[in-house]
């Protein structure tokens, strides 16, 4: 059964701009046995299942059309608070718009995976099994192996990542890219046809 909850204010996390605020799930969208708490924005065609996507302490979240969030998938992000000097601290700037968590269209979160915000992930990218992004900003058509360890760099457009890498320095990243494999689009198109079959069932 999903659980679709308002965030809560406490000392220690004070919300922007509003301090409650309830998912925005598309009608078109398949969410199913997750839990999504707070302002979080799913769009068109976005399946999410067996997920915990929890904006009550980082927020905004948003997830881009055809994106899929797979199972025992968390996304979480670093506190915010309105009362700071810096609001945008932990948060990514796109579109003239603040997120904790910003992942684009037709991108794939596979089992198991993390992503704590601040974090970005750029359109057709695949983020493998229970890999971890903190605090980081992967590209446009990027390909990160099943256990690879992510934080606070760029992975830049069009590469691959090797499986079980850890790449916590901008200068690390060249020795860990290999070939990419193009498995986001087959599994985009798999989720893409169970969002449409499920047709926004949330249970």
């Amino acid at each position: 059964m999903s659980k679709i909850l308002m965030n809560e204010s406490t000392e220690n996390a004070v919300y922007i701009p509003v301090k409650k605020v309830k998912p925005d799930i598309h009608s078109k969208a398949a969410i199913r046995n997750s839990q999504i708490t707070g302002n979080v924005i799913i769009s068109e065609k976005v399946h999410v299942v067996n997920a915990v996507l929890r904006a009550d302490e980082g927020t905004p979240f948003y997830v881009g059309k055809g994106s899929n969030i797979q199972d025992f998938c968390v996304l979480h992000g670093y506190v915010v608070r309105e009362d700071k000097a810096e609001i945008t601290d932990n948060l990514i700037p796109v579109n003239d718009k603040y997120y904790s968590i910003y992942i684009a269209e037709y991108v794939s979160v596979a089992h198991g995976a993390m992503v704590h915000g601040p974090s970005y992930i750029g359109s057709n990218s695949f983020i493998g099994f229970k890999a971890t992004i903190d605090a980081a900003i992967i590209g446009n058509n990027v390909e990160i192996g099943a256990h690879c360890y992510i934080k606070r760099v760029t992975i830049p457009d069009n590469i691959a990542i090797a499986p079980n890498s850890v790449i916590t320095k901008e200068e690390d990243i060249e020795k860990f890219i290999v070939e990419p494999s193009g498995i986001n689009k087959k599994v985009v198109n798999v989720n893409l046809e169970m969002a449409e079959a499920y047709n926004s069932e949330i249970s």
